[in-house]
């Protein structure tokens, strides 16, 4: 009996949990990459063959749990997020404003962009969603680059190649493969699977 409520004690102590305040909070670094991005916002993209894209900021979302419960209780999680709108509007995959047509269900919102911090693994993930490419890191937003390179006739430097999560579903030459992110200007450009080069132009 006593080995049992024993084990009983070392199972539920396992499953508790105590983690430093401050790996739950989002630092300077972390926090400029929304730096850039008001609601209200409309943002412009011109690719190399002069068609125009065009985004608008239409809100952020924070999800957080400071509880350090114990056995099977969620884990505390800090979590946010911008998002946008494609115009006009276009109908992406996404996770939220959901609009149901004809047995169809369509999404009129998108998360560009998703950090959520894990203080009791110290970890930190980010995910990347805009059309139809999408991609999930820990640690670091794709590959950092201190070089400087020339996309169209936007010269950027210190900035974040990010790759499709999903390569197997670029099939369409349309798709995006490849995004351009920096920490000041957050999406900066992005590229499609037929080589055509999207970047950003101006804000208002």
């Amino acid at each position: 009996m006593k080995r049992h409520l024993l084990i009983i004690l070392t199972i539920f102590a396992s499953g508790c949990c105590s983690y430093d305040k401050q790996d739950l909070e989002f630092n300077d670094k972390e926090l400029a990459h929304f730096t850039d991005y008001k609601i209200g916002d409309t943002i412009y993209f011109q690719s190399n063959l002069g068609d125009i894209d065009t985004i608008t900021i239409v809100g952020f979302g924070t999800e957080r749990n400071e509880n350090c419960g114990g056995f099977m209780a969620p884990r505390p999680v800090n979590g946010k997020w911008v998002q946008i709108k494609h115009l006009p509007v276009d109908r992406w995959f996404g996770t939220s404003q959901d609009m149901t047509t004809g047995g169809k269900i369509d999404t009129v919102y998108q998360e560009l962009f998703w950090i959520s911090k894990h203080p009791t693994e110290k970890e930190v993930d980010f995910a990347i969603s805009f059309k139809d490419f999408h991609s999930n890191f820990d640690t670091i937003i794709g590959e950092f680059h201190k070089d400087t390179i020339k996309l169209n006739d936007l010269k950027v430097s210190n900035y974040y190649i990010v790759k499709h999560g999903y390569p197997e579903r670029i099939t369409d030459p349309k798709n995006i493969e490849t995004i351009y992110w920096t920490d000041k200007f957050g999406l900066t450009a992005y590229r499609t699977k037929d080589g055509e080069i999207w970047t950003k132009k101006s804000s208002h």
